[in-house]
């Protein structure tokens, strides 16, 4: 059967649907996938009766503001959110990372990996605030009905056409509702998985905590002052530095700086528990200063600049899932059925799928095939978690222990970048509607994928404690620029980072083949989170381009 095209025209609700609540849908949250699951919706069946309830009388800003390739296709060619993009947030220029010598080099020796170029699928750096409130205006467009500011008080879920809300608005008075389906939006609180008891946190294989503050007056990379503290960085860049996801990468840790449309910073600091500790002492901002300027880039970037009062953020336990994500009458989307790690700017590309997969069921519901209801959700529970354990072994499996390594980052970024690219954006840009409607890495062929990504991860973690026990760790993390100087396509390109990074895994796994691996780190401290081995790495080596 033909695969059906984002944007095919509308299809009226079946004459065969029991429609005797008073919502055919309820969305429990108004920002991203909220928005995006009442609009898809909408959109397909003009016909439903849709009411999202969001708690805020105003978005605020969130974490989330850096896209990758996915999550630019979902908004520019599923949700047509491009012209919105392009005039009121910011161009990606790629993701770039920043290594150092123990905090004590010339920023511009820095070892960097990243494109030369700026990526050929349309990435952003997005203002979360802007974003949400236009998808939810958008929504309202087609005739979504929206409460805001309500809290919802009490819910129970008694199957399709069976389920009960009660929300409180900002009166004071509570309202009673029905609704066929119930689709919770409702981000890190996880409202249903909590109250059904599915929530699992993942901390134990995956101990990670993030703070995050916005910064003003910081010093742009490719400004005349910026270029100048940087002096010795390559000269081959073409693409904007500033522009691009700057990473400041250290063992244990590593810090993301995002350049918003308002001229601010949005900068984190995000770290595994086993390995690091971050500083003590003062507000949550200054804290995550005093880290960064520990950096020779982030020094060049932040020494003169101002944090944002009241912006901040802390997250303890990043890393959880729910055991399921859909059941009779409700379905989970977005940060509500699950998050792994924000390195690679993929949370967005989780809550593509996640609405898109949840939307693909009740369109296909409320078009009249009632009688597979009960195959697709349990297709749905069984392939979320095979595709969230795969996703997260592949990519972020003690990822920490070799990110403050520009060697094994640069093999890992090749190999990750490349798989990336052949996988989970070729298939989107070639069957949007089939491919979102399925999460990353299912069936056999994704599975394949799965198991080498999570092999060489686990090979590079191995890597990384024999280059400790040899007193190599970060051993080119001086005066190297990584630079990939062939475009970010799904085609021949992604192939060859593939193939490339392949060669740089094999020459580390041989040079260091009779070394024995160190033990586990246990106990780091902030001053000092290597072994002192570590902090002595060797000055060598030219500009390197692939």
């Amino acid at each position: 059967m033909a695969q059906m095209k984002c944007g095919q025209s509308p299809r009226k609700i079946s004459s065969s649907i029991e429609r005797s609540t008073d919502y055919d849908v309820v969305v429990m949250g108004g920002a991203f996938s909220g928005s995006s699951s009442a609009l898809l919706l909408k959109r397909a069946l003009p016909d439903l009766r849709i009411l999202i309830i969001e708690r805020t009388p105003e978005f605020d800003r969130k974490v989330g503001e850096s896209t990758s390739e996915v999550a630019g296709i979902f908004l520019t060619r599923v949700l047509k959110l491009g012209m919105h993009l392009s005039r009121d947030h910011v161009a990606k220029h790629g993701l770039r990372m920043w290594f150092h010598k123990d905090g004590r080099n010339e920023p511009g020796r820095s070892t960097e990996i990243g494109p030369a170029y700026q990526v050929r699928v349309s990435t952003f750096q997005v203002n979360r605030k802007k974003l949400d409130q236009e998808l939810i205006k958008e929504t309202s467009k087609l005739g979504v009905e929206l409460i805001r500011p309500a809290t919802i008080k009490t819910l129970e879920l008694g199957g399709i056409g069976k389920n009960k809300l009660t929300y409180k608005t900002e009166d004071g008075r509570r309202h009673a509702i029905t609704a066929t389906w119930v689709i919770d939006a409702s981000g890190k609180a996880c409202r249903i998985a909590k109250q059904r008891k599915t929530f699992r946190q993942n901390v134990e294989r995956h101990p990670t905590s993030a703070m995050w503050t916005r910064f003003k007056n910081v010093c742009f990379l490719d400004s005349h002052e910026g270029s100048q503290k940087m002096s010795g960085a390559s000269q081959k860049m073409v693409t904007q530095r500033g522009f691009a996801t700057n990473h400041l990468m250290g063992y244990g840790w590593w810090c993301w700086i995002i350049p918003l449309d308002s001229g601010e910073v949005s900068v984190g600091l995000t770290w595994d528990s086993r390995l690091f500790t971050p500083p003590e002492g003062g507000n949550m901002a200054g804290r995550v200063k005093k880290h960064i300027l520990s950096h020779p880039v982030g020094r060049v970037m932040f020494e003169n600049a101002e944090a944002a009062e009241g912006d901040n953020r802390y997250y303890k336990g990043l890393s959880y899932y729910s055991e399921e994500i859909a059941g009779e009458g409700f379905t989970l989307v977005g940060d509500a059925s699950g998050f792994m790690d924000p390195l690679y700017s993929q949370g967005l590309d989780y809550c593509a799928h996640t609405v898109y997969s949840s939307f693909a069921m009740l369109r296909d519901y409320f078009s009249g095939d009632c009688e597979c209801i009960k195959t697709a959700i349990e297709t749905r529970n069984r392939e979320f978690k095979i595709s969230y354990f795969r996703w997260f072994e592949s990519l972020y499996l003690d990822k920490y222990y070799y990110l403050g390594d520009a060697e094994l980052m640069r093999a890992a970024f090749f190999l990750d970048i490349g798989t990336y690219f052949v996988g989970p954006v070729n298939l989107v840009l070639r069957g949007e509607d089939r491919e979102f409607t399925n999460l990353p890495y299912h069936g056999p062929i994704g599975g394949l994928f799965a198991k080498f990504m999570s092999f060489y991860n686990r090979r590079f973690v191995i890597i990384a404690r024999k280059k400790i026990a040899k007193g190599h760790y970060g051993r080119m993390n001086l005066d190297k620029s990584y630079l990939i100087t062939q475009s970010f396509s799904p085609g021949g390109s992604a192939l060859k980072l593939i193939f490339k990074g392949v060669r740089m895994w094999l020459f580390q796994e041989a040079r260091y083949l009779l070394t024995k691996p160190a033990p586990l780190a246990e106990n780091p401290t902030e001053s000092n989170p290597l072994p002192a081995s570590m902090t002595e790495m060797p000055q060598a080596g030219n500009y390197e381009h692939a």
